[in-house]
């Protein structure tokens, strides 16, 4: 179904709930940064216009992370159906994932709902979903 900008797109399931998708939006939030003014900043992105957040050192990136262990071109976030894909870009310190208490590395990772990322040694970056699909019969 072709739809324009902002048009609720609806969906048919074999239970006949109909859900709506709303444009999916990603909170970014730094937890720890070695720059103190970065710690708790936060930037919401709606993902249907921006398809790729990239991050690095770098000013061409998206997100710009000022830490010496982050590479210039560090990391990519995309949208692959309901999910979004961080994917480490041949880092030289790294991109990880915290699962079960413990970071560990990755090349490629998919959520649908929140990630806690590190890039480099020292910063922590939170990704949570804000919004994304709705049941019209129940609001949830």
């Amino acid at each position: 179904m072709a739809t324009s900008e902002g048009e609720t797109r609806r969906i048919e399931f074999l239970s006949n709930e109909t859900v709506r998708r709303k444009p999916m939006k990603l909170e970014l939030m730094f937890v720890e940064s070695p720059r103190d003014f970065m710690k708790d900043f936060k930037v919401v992105f709606d993902l249907s216009i921006i398809k790729e957040i990239t991050l690095g050192r770098s000013p061409e990136n998206i997100v710009v992370i000022p830490d010496p262990t982050v590479s210039r071109k560090h990391a990519v976030i995309t949208v692959m159906g309901n999910e979004v894909v961080v994917k480490d870009l041949n880092s030289t310190n790294g991109t990880y994932v915290l699962e079960n208490g413990e970071f560990r590395r990755i090349n490629e990772y998919r959520f649908s709902n929140e990630a806690m990322i590190r890039l480099g040694y020292y910063t922590i970056i939170k990704l949570l979903i804000v919004e994304g699909f709705v049941n019209e019969s129940t609001g949830k």
